[in-house]
């Protein structure tokens, strides 16, 4: 911790290791950074992956910025070997929300819900029914399951579950059509 004439900072980084199967495919990093109100959740990860007949490199970089308890902004970037896939970015001003969802969707309005997927790496989301996800800019419905698991389901029916262990993180089980992957926390 770092202690200065602006205030304290403070970093919490975390790593999970990104699993195909019995393979280790790729790593996750994590980090929460607090200055004053602030608060600056960083989230990259590359991994590396064969599907059908092909290799997918795939990198992502993610961030989530709060003022207080609110989302003031967040940006994430997927690239599949090296070009850009997917994007999105939004920030607040004046209480309203205006963001970008690549390839041409446009968001403007308010955002009122304190938890993002960012924020789920380090609380658990007790009591939550929907969690903001920062890559596609809108609420995605929460359901807890038993034993400290949640289910979020993303558009097009895609679901990441997460495992909780006393209030942590401990996994995220990524299901897709072709392939599913763990992160697991190291």
């Amino acid at each position: 911790m770092l202690v200065g004439g602006v205030g304290t900072t403070c970093a919490q980084p975390a790593r999970f290791v990104i699993w195909k199967g019995a393979d280790q495919v790729g790593s996750l990093m994590v980090d929460r950074n607090y200055q004053g109100d602030r608060t600056l959740y960083t989230m990259t990860s590359f991994s590396k992956l064969d599907v059908a007949l092909w290799t997918q490199v795939v990198s992502t970089v993610m961030t989530a910025e709060y003022v207080g308890d609110q989302l003031e902004a967040c940006a994430s970037t997927v690239h599949l070997n090296g070009a850009m896939r997917d994007s999105s970015s939004m920030r607040t001003s004046a209480g309203v929300a205006q963001g970008y969802v690549h390839p041409g969707h446009v968001l403007q309005g308010g955002n009122g819900n304190a938890w993002t997927t960012a924020r789920m790496y380090y609380e658990e989301p007790v009591g939550q029914e929907s969690i903001y996800v920062e890559s596609v800019l809108s609420d995605c419905p929460l359901q807890r399951l038993p034993n400290g698991i949640y289910r979020l389901v993303l558009p097009d029916d895609k679901v990441n579950r997460y495992v909780y262990r006393d209030g942590v993180l401990q996994e995220v089980h990524v299901d897709r059509t072709f392939f599913d992957l763990v992160f697991r926390r190291v």
